[in-house]
């Protein structure tokens, strides 16, 4: 019978045997058990991290600040562009046009109302065979002030309620046969602006006497500045 199993170890190779027993165990121990608070400060450098290891689900919310981005990178957002729209929206929002208005002699129409500010087209027999067209101005705000070439002017933050202030010169058909007024803006235009300054008003009112099949037309565009 063979003796090879009756020889003991040598103290060597049992030393041996311990100590890789222990190296082991004592890998798979620190793999299960090293976390977060054992890793000293700034002992992970960039060079260490994996190209691509950190994820966007390994990124805590909110945690990339505006400091941290490039902005060069980014392109315009759904949501800035929808703020581009908007703003030009409301921009040609505070644009008021009438469009072609046809009156009667004898009546009166509302061509636009504007914060506080009424304007309004009256058509009126002016006796002799000549139709008058006139625009007024009205508003509802105390210390309001509006300005016309031709027209009527209140300065002094004394355009208040129960005044109709004329806008332009009166246009009749003086020949007697069709007429336009001054349409280069000097006679047509007026400016206002109520009394709390909210409403500030830019435009102009173009009158004529039988054109476009009616004894008196308007129009009139009005941009608020306010």
């Amino acid at each position: 019978m063979s003796k090879i199993w009756g020889r003991r170890p040598s103290p060597s190779l049992v030393i041996s045997l311990l100590a890789l027993f222990v190296a082991l165990g004592g890998s798979a121990y620190a793999a299960s058990k090293i976390g977060s608070k054992d890793i000293k400060k700034n002992a992970i450098t960039a060079a260490k991290i994996k190209k691509n290891a950190v994820t966007t689900a390994k990124i805590k919310n909110n945690a990339v600040t505006g400091a941290k981005v490039k902005e060069s990178s980014l392109g315009p957002v759904p949501s800035a562009d929808s703020a581009s729209t908007a703003a030009s929206a409301q921009n040609f929002s505070r644009f008021s046009a009438t469009g072609l208005k046809k009156l009667s002699i004898g009546q009166t129409t509302t061509l636009l109302t504007i914060g506080p500010f009424t304007l309004t087209a009256k058509c009126a027999d002016k006796g002799g065979g000549l139709i008058s067209a006139k625009a007024y101005l009205t508003t509802t705000q105390v210390g309001s002030s509006m300005y016309s070439s031709g027209g009527d002017n209140y300065y002094e933050a004394n355009f208040n309620p129960g005044t109709e202030a004329q806008v332009g010169d009166e246009t009749y058909n003086n020949n007697p046969s069709i007429g336009w007024e001054d349409t280069t803006g000097y006679y047509t235009g007026f400016r206002a602006a109520s009394g709390d300054g909210a409403t500030l008003l830019e435009g102009e009112v173009v009158k004529g006497i039988l054109v476009y099949g009616a004894q008196c037309v308007y129009w009139a565009s009005v941009m608020n500045v306010g």
